[in-house]
């Protein structure tokens, strides 16, 4: 490639970056690490940041099947990347692995203690 070559590179955005950002501003992969620790030779994203790009992959898509995340995640991946400072994968979303978080979440006491600690998290105000 020529040092002066241009390369575009067109993802579409939608509401991918709001969602993240609300999410990180939560410390929603932080919370989610706390809870769910990582096994010594797992590789990738942690638990904490798979579950919040899958999150916004529901909710942006209205979808929650595992079996589109991989396709939507490698469609916007320069994307994610950017908004959320990760190295992303081929086989971060893939079937298995995202089988192996609902594992982990469907845990009672680490669900409990997840939404415990994200419970505190969330401010309430009281109405003017």
């Amino acid at each position: 490639m020529n040092k002066n070559e241009l390369t575009i590179t067109t993802e579409r955005v939608d509401d991918i970056v709001l969602l993240i950002a609300v999410m990180k501003q939560m410390g929603l992969p932080e919370i989610v690490d706390q809870q769910l620790k990582r096994h010594w030779a797992q590789q990738g994203l942690s638990w904490g940041w798979t579950v919040t790009i899958w999150l916004a992959h529901v909710v942006s898509q209205g979808d929650h099947r595992k079996v589109t995340v991989r396709e939507w995640v490698g469609q916007a991946q320069t994307t994610l990347v950017q908004v959320t400072g990760q190295a992303i994968r081929e086989t971060d979303f893939t079937d298995d692995r995202l089988g192996l978080v609902l594992k982990h979440l469907s845990d009672h006491g680490k669900w409990e203690r997840l939404e415990e600690t994200l419970g505190s998290s969330i401010e309430i105000y009281e109405p003017y």
